[in-house]
């Protein structure tokens, strides 16, 4: 049997496959998976460690159709379901297409109207409802190459990273907050974030930066050790859920009643400015906040993000 998963982009949407991805791997475990998506986002996968086998969008559509043609999939798992996937199906004409509904027109009704239809439902059970399986637990491969002589015992990971500048905790709040904090904490983020992480350890020489020195592997290493998590809204937070790790989630233009908050048991506290008739103003993010004022996250609570990640840290175990 061939199972094709479709997810083309961004990191934190493949991460929250992975669900699905084993619970497919439990239920037919002679088959054999591919998985389609972006040539960028083959670190991504390289987490599952072989449990998939990597199909990359090429040039032009038609050239993506050709390479998957002789494959004859009996079974199509669409996550990404757009125009693009439709033709895919049409050029294909193979095994049985399973669709996950995006809702699009329920998210423009909440970002547009603030009229929120949205299912109270995790995407990730909603990715799961589409391939007619129930979310598994995750196993990832990664890799402490670079990091494990240097880690404190007990630390908070800091992910200071975002796409989009509207769902990124600014450097005077970060300030702010992290002046109230007396634990060890390490920077994740990527090589854009670096002049962010310079400015912080200007202010706080301790702390200890791994902003655009890790591979996505050794970036999860690091959130597995971690006692605490802090994150934006990004990819990270959702490979932090993997490890259960307690968090504390900073929401900017996003909410999490868009269904995409942290998959896990383990406390999440969701530090959001929730009085703001101009949020969500957007599914994604903007580099630029549309109404010039950036109050979701300048009006954050500053000692409130602090105490929770206090409260948590020293919780007994």
């Amino acid at each position: 049997m061939k199972i094709l998963v479709i997810r083309f982009s961004a990191i934190g949407d493949i991460l929250l496959t992975f669900p699905v991805v084993e619970a497919l791997v439990d239920k037919y475990p002679s088959a054999e998976i591919h998985f389609l998506t972006k040539p960028s986002n083959e670190p991504v996968l390289d987490l599952l460690s072989n449990k998939v086998q990597p199909r990359f969008l090429q040039e032009s559509l038609v050239q993506t159709a050709k390479q998957l043609r002789g494959e004859r999939y009996d079974l199509v798992i669409d996550l990404h379901n757009n125009l693009r996937t439709f033709l895919l199906q049409v050029f294909l004409m193979k095994g049985s297409w399973h669709r996950f509904r995006k809702l699009n027109f329920q998210k423009w009704l909440f970002t547009a109207f603030k009229w929120n239809t949205l299912p109270k439902v995790h995407v990730v059970d909603r990715y799961a409802q589409a391939a007619s399986v129930r979310p598994a637990s995750v196993n990832l491969a990664v890799s402490n190459t670079n990091v494990v002589e240097s880690l404190p015992s007990h630390y908070v990971a800091w992910v200071m990273g975002a796409t989009f500048s509207t769902k990124q905790f600014p450097l005077s709040k970060l300030i702010e907050t992290i002046e109230r904090l007396d634990m060890p904490i390490v920077l994740l983020g990527g090589e854009k974030e670096n002049p962010l992480a310079s400015s912080l350890q200007a202010h706080f020489p301790s702390l200890i930066s791994y902003v655009g020195k890790t591979s996505l592997s050794e970036a999860a290493f690091v959130l597995s050790k971690a006692k605490v998590v802090v994150t934006n809204d990004t990819g990270l937070m959702h490979l932090a859920a993997f490890y259960a790790k307690p968090m504390v989630c900073i929401w900017g233009n996003t909410v999490p009643a868009f269904g995409m908050y942290p998959y896990q048991s383990a406390p999440v506290f969701h530090a959001q400015v929730s009085d703001l008739s101009c949020r969500p103003c957007s599914k994604i993010g903007h580099n630029t906040c549309p109404k010039g004022h950036f109050q979701c996250m300048l009006n954050q609570h500053s000692v409130e993000i602090s105490e929770q990640i206090t409260a948590l840290f020293y919780q007994e175990n």
